[in-house]
């Protein structure tokens, strides 16, 4: 079998027509599948045959089942319920969008929305100026000075307030510099304990605050459960052991990666040794860091392979095909456009046909895990 996971960039171009079934997004497909998904390791160095630049890696044949300790992947509990700290998160980020804002005199531990603008010898300097900024007196990493000057304003005052940066700051342009900001208190933010009905009416579709709880635990838990298939599978990668891996599997997802990697960042205008250098690593570690990468893929596909092994689910070429077909459709691009774009972005160690499938793959195992889950509400 030859089969590979789907990564970043080729997924970008499928996000709207490969969509995972059961809640899972595509997102979801990658970021599962381009990190640490698996909890399982395979133990022992691995030895990779050369590999041939501009061919297809042959991947030998293997049984999924031979190479994986499947751990439980049916009945696996997902907890969908709610708790009160994520409402109160939703509330928090309620209030960030529709701050209750009060007058008053600010004091030391306020949380307040202010404007301001800095100047050294009469002219403004970078990053010292902005608007509708919310600080917290006393604590708002301000140089030292600038929260005292806010403390005792009262909402809609402004005044000039002369101040010095430390002489260690890191901006070499104004540490030591003696500077005014101009600093305009708009207004005293208001605390959640202040959320009241009426609130409620003004800025969200519902009428009372108990009914926004109860509409937001509903959403919360939607959400849980539309993405019950993504974490059941999670659970799966770590509770499941690889044992080991074909080399020319691992060959071909390095390789995948590494043409991945340098795509990404010669469109940023940057070069391997300048990503290297930025990054503080050297080559042998980026060539490690593409192995752990592509050993941990590898871990996912294999394990998806057992289980839709196990289970005779259809994953048949036939199958396989109609998912191009609709993805093709979907995309509203040719197929040739698509296969171009996923050399581009992935070389030509695995072939885009076997690429898909695995993709497939992942698809259908998700689905068969989710709908067997059990969910808790």
């Amino acid at each position: 079998m030859k089969k590979n996971f789907m990564m970043v960039a080729l997924a970008a171009l499928f996000v709207s027509a490969a969509t995972c079934v059961a809640g899972c997004s595509m997102q979801d497909f990658v970021e599962k599948f381009t990190g640490a998904a698996s909890g399982s390791a395979v133990s022992g160095d691995v030895v990779l045959p050369e590999y041939v630049s501009g061919q297809a890696v042959e991947i030998e044949d293997y049984d999924p089942l031979a190479l994986v300790e499947l751990g439980q992947y049916k009945g696996v509990e997902v907890d969908c319920t709610v708790s009160d700290e994520e409402i109160d998160a939703e509330l928090d980020s309620l209030l960030q969008q529709h701050p209750i804002e009060l007058e008053g005199t600010a004091k030391n531990g306020d949380e307040v929305n202010i404007d301001y603008s800095g100047k050294q010898n009469g002219k403004k300097f970078d990053g010292g100026t902005a608007k509708d900024q919310t600080i917290t007196l006393g604590s708002s990493g301000f140089i030292d000075g600038f929260d005292d000057a806010v403390i005792g304003m009262k909402t809609g005052e402004k005044k000039d307030a002369k101040m010095k940066f430390p002489d260690d700051y890191h901006d070499e342009k104004i540490a030591g510099k003696n500077v005014v900001f101009t600093i305009k208190l708009n207004y005293i933010v208001g605390s959640k304990n202040m959320v009241d009905d009426a609130y409620i009416k003004k800025n969200t579709e519902q009428k009372t605050l108990e009914d926004w709880k109860a509409a937001t635990k509903k959403s919360l838990a939607d959400v849980k459960k539309s993405g019950a298939a993504t974490t059941a599978m999670d659970m799966v990668f770590k509770t499941s052991k690889v044992k080991s891996i074909p080399p020319t599997l691992l060959l071909a997802e390095k390789e995948m990666t590494r043409t991945n990697f340098l795509n990404t960042i010669s469109q940023q205008g940057i070069d391997l040794q300048t990503a290297l250098s930025m990054q503080g690593k050297t080559e042998a570690e980026f060539e490690d860091m593409l192995l752990e990468q592509a050993k941990s893929t590898c871990e996912a596909e294999l394990i998806c392979e057992a289980i839709a092994a196990t289970e005779k689910l259809d994953v048949s070429d036939q199958a396989v095909q109609k998912y191009i077909d609709d993805m093709v459709v979907q995309s509203g691009r040719t197929l040739d456009d698509i296969k171009e774009s996923f050399v581009q972005y992935y070389g030509t160690a695995e072939k885009f046909e076997d690429y898909m499938k695995t993709a497939y793959v992942y698809n259908t195992v998700a689905k068969f895990v989710g709908d067997n889950a059990k969910i808790k509400e």
